[in-house]
């Protein structure tokens, strides 16, 4: 099994060969990742995941926005503002094939955030994610006291919507 120091959790913000992000999944299990536009067979990748090699999904930006799939071994912890985090990750790895992104990066177009606070952008959107623990079902419970379980429940998904830039991680991960 990995060493403690390498595994992330949801809400993690990280720096990946393709920028920074927070994670907003950890799959242990084989799981389809959307490749690409459209809702059909083709358009997604197998990903192997195990307790032993788990997959982060991460939601990236402000450098690319998008989300993708990586190993432990090319992430690191970082901040949202750490420039620094992604030299190191660029060519890092523990030399077992995993040095890059598992999935392409998707970037589909998601309009469920119209109504962002004034002032709000991507980075305010991963920070939030962060901050609640960067899973829909913390969101929901932060969410519903004030909104109600319906609207929170609305909000959540188009947030993580927003974070991982596709509406195919419903009923995924």
């Amino acid at each position: 099994m990995p060493d403690a120091a390498t595994r992330y959790e949801t809400g993690d913000i990280v720096a990946t060969p393709d920028g920074r992000g927070v994670v907003a999944a950890v799959l242990m299990s084989e799981f389809e990742f959307p490749t690409g536009e459209g809702e059909g067979d083709e358009n997604v990748t197998a990903v192997d995941a195990s307790d032993d090699q788990p997959a982060y999904v991460v939601g990236l930006g402000p450098e690319t926005v998008g989300s993708a799939v990586y190993r432990a071994s090319v992430l690191e912890s970082s901040a949202l503002d750490d420039d620094d985090a992604l030299e190191s990750t660029a060519g890092e790895g523990d030399g077992d094939g995993d040095e890059e992104a598992l999935t392409p990066v998707i970037n589909e177009d998601v309009n469920g955030l119209d109504d962002l606070p004034e002032g709000w952008d991507r980075n305010s959107v991963l920070e939030f994610w962060s901050s609640i623990g960067g899973s829909w079902d913390a969101c929901v419970e932060e969410m519903a006291d004030e909104l109600g379980e319906d609207r929170a429940t609305a909000n959540c998904s188009a947030m993580k919507d927003e974070v991982v830039r596709t509406q195919r991680w419903r009923n995924r991960f």
